[in-house]
């Protein structure tokens, strides 16, 4: 693989634009390097000592580049490593350095952080303007080591997570989805925009957000206040707002489920990944179903006993990491 289709992979990657494809080329390429005696595998146990990987990275793009072309190169976007930071709560953290150099080798600050929450866990990171949030299960987020002075922008790449926003009233808080950007000043509020799902969704905890649609551009941030749910159909950009009660709003961070006129479809992803276990639905028709229930941290053959018993299905074991719901 040539060096300027790598960084156009990498590029991609850390956009969250890369195919599926374009992610499998660029970690075969990854786990052949780490691999050889060329390479270098970093590990550190905290994401703290983001300036001793930075240098460590920035030093072996350098030595995989020619010296004429490190030297030609008046800015070169760098490769990137997986570096895999394994803390306390034991979810892959992994941070990913896009560095740039000129003529005298400057190195800017420009560290950017990836972290997923494995299934069965979710994790709480504190950010660096003292804001945090919590990540559910199966779900990747993307945000800077430090905020810029105008903008603080967070990317979730896939899945669900809850936000607790530090007022600044002279530098936004933006969340960017696939689909819709949530801007806020400071409040707390949840957003769901997993990759399997139907719908993303946005519901506000406290204070005030303002709700942007990708594909509709010229249209007015919709205002939703606190109780207030947008429900965005993906594939239509359809919206509705619903109210939505106080405890169905990201109960998953205290090992809850509440659902209110959920469809079966969207509860049966979140007992995969609450559970890590993949469910097969052979009857498509339960899918478009709605069912409203509270859970807490039951056995998962117990909650299919009584979304069973509510909706008059029968399911079985297959293997250890399969259910088949009949």
């Amino acid at each position: 693989m040539n060096q300027e289709y790598l960084k156009i992979l990498a590029q991609k990657f850390l956009d969250g634009t890369a195919s599926e494809e374009e992610k499998h080329l660029l970690h075969s390429w990854y786990d052949k390097t780490a691999l050889s005696d060329e390479s270098e595998i970093i590990v550190s146990e905290t994401y703290e000592t983001a300036e001793q990987l930075k240098q460590n990275i920035l030093r072996n793009l350098k030595d995989s580049l020619p010296k004429n072309e490190a030297d030609e190169i008046p800015i070169s976007y760098g490769l990137f490593r997986r570096l895999s930071i394994w803390a306390a709560s034991a979810a892959a953290v992994i941070t990913l350095a896009l560095f740039a150099w000129n003529k005298i080798h400057r190195v800017p600050e420009n560290v950017i952080q990836m972290v997923h929450a494995p299934f069965g866990q979710t994790i709480s990171i504190q950010l660096s303007d003292g804001s945090k949030l919590w990540l559910n299960s199966g779900s990747t987020v993307r945000f800077p080591k430090t905020f810029t002075q105008k903008l603080r922008e967070v990317t979730l790449i896939n899945g669900q997570a809850f936000f607790d926003v530090v007022h600044e009233s002279k530098r936004p808080f933006v969340v960017r989805t696939k689909t819709l950007d949530v801007t806020v000043l400071g409040t707390s509020f949840d957003v769901k925009a997993y990759d399997n799902d139907r719908q993303s969704k946005v519901s506000v905890k406290s204070g005030k957000v303002g709700v942007t649609l990708h594909n509709q551009p010229g249209k007015p941030a919709v205002m939703l206040l606190p109780d207030k749910q947008i429900i965005v159909q993906n594939k239509k950009s359809e919206i509705t707002i619903n109210e939505i009660s106080s405890p169905a709003i990201a109960p998953w961070k205290d090992n809850k489920n509440v659902l209110e006129d959920e469809l079966l479809s969207e509860v049966f992803h979140a007992l995969e990944r609450k559970y890590n276990q993949h469910i097969i639905v052979e009857n498509k028709a339960l899918e478009e179903e709605k069912i409203s229930i509270t859970l807490d941290n039951q056995p998962l053959t117990d909650v299919l006993k009584v979304i069973g018993f509510s909706k008059k299905f029968n399911y079985s074991q297959l293997n250890d990491s399969t259910i088949v719901v009949r």
